[in-house]
């Protein structure tokens, strides 16, 4: 197992050593409507990705649970051909946003990654004639100007981790692209989170396939409701307080 310290508080822990040269990265959080992590989530199992590492930090969530038999840790790195994903099974608590998000961003420029796509959720009180939005980086509008989703509406915000990765990109010229599809936010939203998925095969020309996330709808909304509650003795405040408006 290779030991990758990218910041003396988060750590990478690969199963073996990856060259990670021309890859996409993946990666999604728990905003409204769960957006992002059900497409990850989605993604990992419809393409059978193979885990091969976590990330580490100083306060972890105090969580796992069993998938496939096996012990889930609540930040898992997967990875099929040059597609990786970074799956945040629970958020890192909101005093390490900062530093854990920074290290991703750090560590996916220095391993040779091409571009990263991140996904999160917009109020689907506010939504026009488009199911989703985007945020580009300049270098990826520079490196992809073929790319025609409808940019977000300006006076909008996004919060919380994804924010931070859009800022770090920007700030490391990197090509970075925010897929926002609109969401309830009362709940999880697989519907929502297959408008991602969509987006994500036609940028990647990959085919993961969104009937099955449709048809297992339900299913997806009680097991992510379940991690929710989990998570709540510990994070209720800060999740209530720190939401944030759109994202």
């Amino acid at each position: 197992m290779e030991k990758n310290k990218s910041n003396k508080n988060v750590e990478f822990i690969l199963d073996e050593t990856q060259d990670f040269n021309g890859c996409t990265l993946l990666n999604g959080w728990h905003g409204i409507g769960e957006c992002g992590f059900i497409s990850m989530s989605h993604i990992v199992d419809n393409l059978k990705a193979e885990r091969i590492g976590f990330i580490i930090t100083e306060n972890m969530p105090q969580f796992i649970t069993i998938k496939n038999e096996k012990i889930t840790f609540p930040f898992e790195i997967y990875r099929k051909d040059n597609v990786v994903v970074i799956l945040p099974i629970f958020e890192p608590i909101k005093s390490e946003h900062l530093k854990f998000t920074k290290t991703i961003v750090e560590w996916s420029i220095q391993e040779g990654f091409k571009q990263a796509i991140l996904v999160g959720g917009l109020d689907k009180r506010l939504q026009d004639d488009n199911n989703l939005k985007a945020i580009y980086t300049k270098a990826f509008l520079k490196e992809y100007p073929e790319t025609k989703i409808p940019i977000l509406d300006e006076g909008l915000y996004v919060t919380g981790p994804l924010a931070y990765m859009l800022m770090f990109y920007e700030l490391k010229n990197f090509p970075a692209i925010s897929l926002l599809p609109y969401a309830e936010r009362s709940r999880p939203d697989p519907v929502a989170a297959s408008n991602a998925v969509e987006q994500i095969n036609r940028i990647l020309n990959i085919e993961v396939n969104v009937k099955e996330l449709l048809e297992e709808a339900e299913r997806i909304e009680k097991e992510i409701e379940s991690l929710i509650r989990a998570s709540r003795p510990q994070s209720d405040k800060d999740k209530q307080s720190d939401r944030g408006m759109f994202v």
